[in-house]
């Protein structure tokens, strides 16, 4: 009997463990989602300190490297800001269709999808 509640006391530790790691990083994405710029400005931020671990940067190196990303961040930024409304119209025609062949309850469930997905996808790709 001993050995299986030392067992059963195991497997609850990993479960929790595995859960705590998941929802941390949860909370990890989300907080880094609501900083300027986003994921986006997270992952320059990462290749930047790897570059300057991997080649040994001096501090000048690290500084213009780190305005060569932050340039290529902000210009893709503005990228996604001119392509969006064209790739918006895209999945708008999308919308439509698939709309069309719904009945009203499944209308209703995906607007509801729909508008949960648009602020995630906002979220992702502009970073608020």
């Amino acid at each position: 009997m001993k050995r299986w509640t030392a067992i059963a006391a195991i497997v609850a530790l990993f479960l929790v463990g595995v859960l705590v790691g998941v929802l941390g990083t949860h909370a990890f994405y989300l907080h880094e989602m609501h900083q300027p710029g986003g994921l986006a400005a997270f992952g320059t931020r990462l290749l930047a300190k790897d570059i300057e671990r991997r080649l040994d940067l001096d501090p000048r190196q690290r500084a213009e490297v780190e305005r060569a990303l932050d340039d290529a961040r902000a210009e893709s930024a503005e990228l996604r800001r001119e392509i969006m409304p064209r790739l918006f119209t895209i999945f708008g025609r999308a919308h439509r269709r698939i709309e069309a062949v719904l009945t009203p309850q499944q209308k209703a469930e995906f607007e509801r999808y729909h508008r949960r997905h648009l602020v995630r996808l906002h979220r992702l790709l502009f970073g608020g």
